[in-house]
């Protein structure tokens, strides 16, 4: 019994370091596992997604059942609380990606699974879309997250070789929201800023009006100009720097950064925005 890679997933995403989706498993359907069986197809997760493999000594009988085409489903579930907090876009209630490869967009040596870099909400479709009436259980508790629908030709099979395989790609983006900082005690005295010392160009916050937060206490604010991304270890290095006339003195030389879970939806210059609050008390 000889195994070849028939076709591999990968499973990416921008917030985790190794850039590949973590604490997430891709399981197939319940009529997947049954087509698998009678196509004597081998399904198994790895570390970077999962792969599909062919029983070389059974070709013919993979070929015969994948003719003309085999439609496989897998749905994918995050294990993680927090990874609608850090992936982007936000899934909708009651709404999933659905994913056809059928549809799939050759990039480098991949063919990606999404019309866009990332997934986004192109691929959004309703728990209720016609797709997916054979494919989810409706006794089952929660979504997935993601359902793809995978085609396997007859002709796919006969042509395989050990070097061939196909190699489909899923990339999750990683959230952006608008950081917060909340600065408390009498250490910040003087003209403040925050600079990433990692960039030395533009200013990436800009200093908003005090507020008095709920224990009386007053707390200077600073926003950041632009959504900022998440990320499991992030690459910013903001510090908080004091200026007094041409000379600069670095009050914290590491501020800590926003992490997922940790965002919410707060007014900012009379819109609603996705706002990350970091609380420092000095």
């Amino acid at each position: 019994m000889s195994y070849l890679p028939l076709c591999q997933l990968h499973l990416q995403h921008h917030y985790f370091n190794s850039g590949y989706l973590a604490q997430a498993k891709l399981l197939p359907s319940a009529a997947t596992v049954q087509k698998l069986h009678n196509a004597q197809l081998l399904f198994k997760a790895t570390k970077q997604g999962a792969v599909l493999l062919l029983d070389s000594s059974r070709r013919d009988l993979a070929a015969a059942c994948c003719e003309p085409a085999l439609t496989l489903h897998f749905l994918l579930y995050s294990t993680d609380s927090h990874f609608g907090s850090y992936t982007e876009p936000v899934l909708p209630y009651g709404q999933l990606w659905y994913c056809d490869s059928q549809n799939a967009v050759a990039e480098a040596n991949f063919l990606r699974l999404h019309q866009q870099p990332a997934l986004s909400s192109a691929e959004l479709i309703s728990a209720d879309d016609n797709r997916l009436l054979s494919v989810l259980e409706r006794r089952q508790g929660s979504l997935p997250q993601l359902v793809l629908a995978l085609q396997i030709s007859a002709a796919e099979i006969n042509a395989l070789t050990a070097t061939n395989a196909r190699h489909y790609l899923l990339k999750f983006a990683s959230r952006q929201t608008l950081w917060r900082y909340y600065l408390v005690g009498d250490s910040f005295n003087g003209a403040l800023h925050i600079r990433d010392l990692s960039q030395h160009s533009a200013e990436l916050f800009a200093r908003q009006q005090d507020v008095m937060l709920a224990n009386g206490r007053k707390a200077q604010v600073f926003d950041s100009v632009q959504p900022l991304s998440l990320a499991e270890q992030s690459p910013y290095r903001f510090a908080l720097i004091s200026q007094d006339g041409g000379s600069e003195k670095i009050l914290i030389k590491r501020l800590p950064v926003a992490t997922a879970g940790q965002s919410g939806n707060a007014v900012v210059n009379g819109v609603s925005r996705h706002l990350a609050e970091i609380y420092l008390n000095y």
